[in-house]
């Protein structure tokens, strides 16, 4: 009898893949020696190519109908709503298919998977419904991943996103450390931007200043990372420039797994839901993060972590632009550090 195929399809964003490979070893557990495809885009490459439990990793882009011929699945799994990724998953013979797929050129989700689809923007009840749904859940993403699997919830705390650094990235933070003379102080790292999607996941440059300045201030012995993408350039010198003491810059041009090197480094992290955060789960690091216009709720921090919401302001809205701007007590996000470093 041959290996027991399994299909994986999660195309992004990539913070969304990230937390999605908690689901790896719960099925290597559940399904012994099965062997495990993903589908995902070509950004999505390297957060998950120094995966062991994935053999075989296919990237969208490809032609895989063509590259995979007449391959068949046991199992199909699809997490993802996106037109293309359902489209995908209705491509190829299968035994057992979970999740979403295209049903008359429009997209559909098994019964088994409504936990997730049913908050979601392909819910069958609508978007007013989906959005009341998501908002009052209280489960983890990975925990309702878990449950659509049937897999043993005894193990739920167990299983969690998985990323490896590979040694040209550690040798990339080891000499980063070097340079910036970091040595075995308590590193922070500051990562409070989050793209352009959601405007108040991010804090203010003002709030990220006080924050920064607050915690050189109250730890001894801090070295402070200043992290961010290539949106975040502009902002970032601002907050560099107007800080009243000091802050090392991770830098906006980084690769996406150097980025994660230098996450590493940190002992704590102060994020926003953001790929940082991610990152930073799948690292095993103690995380300080905030929310706002999305659910915290659907985080799984793994005991590693405090959470911080608004102290006025949406919380769990989903809208581009909060109804109401975020409000934040800066000395929250101190005292969240200062209990993880203890």
């Amino acid at each position: 009898m041959g290996k027991m195929g399994i299909l994986i399809i999660k195309l992004g964003a990539i913070g969304d893949v990230l937390r999605t490979t908690a689901i790896l070893p719960a099925l290597k557990d559940r399904y012994k020696n099965c062997r495990i495809s993903w589908v995902t885009k070509k950004e999505a490459f390297d957060i998950l190519k120094n995966n062991d439990l994935i053999n075989d990793i296919f990237l969208i882009e490809n032609n895989l109908k063509e590259k995979l011929n007449d391959e068949s699945f046991d199992l199909i799994i699809n997490f993802d709503d996106d037109f293309d990724a359902c489209k995908l998953a209705s491509l190829f013979n299968y035994k057992k298919i979970i999740g979403a797929y295209l049903e008359n050129n429009k997209r559909a989700y098994t019964k088994d998977s409504s936990s997730w689809f049913d908050m979601g923007l392909i819910s069958k009840f609508g978007k007013k419904k989906a959005d009341e749904l998501k908002a009052s859940n209280k489960e983890a993403y990975q925990n309702i991943l878990f449950k659509i699997l049937n897999v043993n919830s005894e193990k739920y705390k167990i299983y969690e996103p998985q990323l490896i650094l590979d040694k040209k990235n550690i040798e990339f933070a080891k000499h980063f450390s070097e340079k910036n003379n970091i040595g075995k102080n308590l590193v922070i790292g500051i990562n409070t931007g989050a793209g352009g999607r959601w405007q108040d996941k991010k804090l203010s440059i003002e709030d990220t200043i006080e924050l920064i300045d607050k915690l050189n201030n109250e730890l001894k012995n801090v070295k402070l990372l200043l992290f961010g993408g290539p949106e975040e350039k502009e902002r970032n010198n601002k907050i560099k420039n107007d800080i009243k003491t000091g802050i090392i810059d991770a830098g906006c041009e980084n690769s996406l797994l150097e980025f994660a090197s230098l996450v590493n480094l940190c002992n704590v992290l102060v994020t926003s839901d953001s790929l940082a955060m991610h990152i930073g789960i799948a690292l095993r690091k103690n995380i300080v993060c905030f929310f706002a216009p999305t659910s915290q709720q659907e985080i799984e921090l793994y005991g590693r972590g405090i959470k911080i919401l608004p102290k006025k302001g949406c919380v769990c809205c989903y809208k581009p632009k909060c109804d109401i701007t975020p409000e934040w007590d800066i000395d929250e996000f101190v005292d969240g550090v200062k209990r993880l470093v203890k």
